[in-house]
């Protein structure tokens, strides 16, 4: 029951960034500039880079006509949407030390179930014959048909998983996870609760609908701001032919 809470959680923290994606897409269509983006596009990554930036940033606004560009942005969306839904691509919730230094309790990891190939030192979320809940400890070894895993700080896992057990892979950048600090402890449930809320009682279905709601306020945003850009795209397009006519 708990796992179910966090997967639904992942799906809305996932969605929430979709709609943040998109609100951000939205708002520099209509001329707003964010500070920050700004500054990354005028950080000095060298010449080569910095040209290919500028060349980028000033095909978007010149490219005619735009849909090219707005089938690419709705394609790239969609996907990312399906991946969310689909967990294929999603922030797991860590939910104790075992890992620490590289994860603490309350932490997020973005985890993808698109290919998952472990490895000696990747950290994958697996089903443990001993344990309710899904494990995100580190491969240690690999022999045959059998994962040996542990944890950073709780040591090597008494009995080994097989492949079939692996849910997800963590998402490795140069060596390392992708880490959101301290986000996940809200959607953590301790023994207490759990045992509040009873299987399927009023607390529960109250958390499960909250999150669904939540969940449903998040596409709507996805789809209005995804609309709006779409609109702006044309109507700007539609503008330059007027003028240069």
């Amino acid at each position: 029951m708990e796992f179910e809470l966090e997967m639904l959680a992942s799906e809305a923290f996932g969605l929430t960034l979709l709609a943040g994606m998109s609100l951000i897409l939205t708002l520099y269509k209509m001329g707003c500039r964010i500070p920050l983006f700004e500054r990354v596009r005028l950080f000095s990554f060298g010449k080569k880079r910095k040209d290919f930036v500028n060349f980028s940033i000033q095909v978007l606004k010149h490219e005619n006509p735009p849909y090219g560009r707005i089938a690419t942005t709705l394609t790239i969306f969609c996907i990312l949407l399906y991946l969310t839904l689909s967990h294929k691509l999603f922030f797991a919730v860590v939910v104790s030390d075992s890992m620490y230094p590289t994860f603490q309790r309350g932490d997020m990891y973005l985890a993808q179930a698109i290919y998952v190939n472990p490895k000696p030192g990747d950290i994958i979320m697996f089903r443990r014959p001993d344990v309710g809940l899904p494990v995100s400890h580190r491969v240690l070894k690999i022999v045959g048909n059998k994962i040996y895993t542990g944890g950073d700080a709780s040591g090597p896992d008494l009995i080994p998983i097989t492949r079939k057990d692996v849910i997800a892979q963590a998402v490795m950048v140069s060596g390392r996870p992708i880490v959101i600090p301290g986000i996940g402890k809200y959607f953590i449930l301790n023994a207490k609760q759990m045992r509040s809320i009873g299987p399927y009682g009023e607390e529960y279905l109250f958390y499960q609908q909250l999150i669904k709601t939540f969940k449903s306020y998040a596409i709507a945003i996805i789809v209005i701001c995804l609309s709006a850009y779409v609109y702006l795209e044309l109507e700007s397009y539609s503008y330059r032919k007027m003028v240069k006519k």
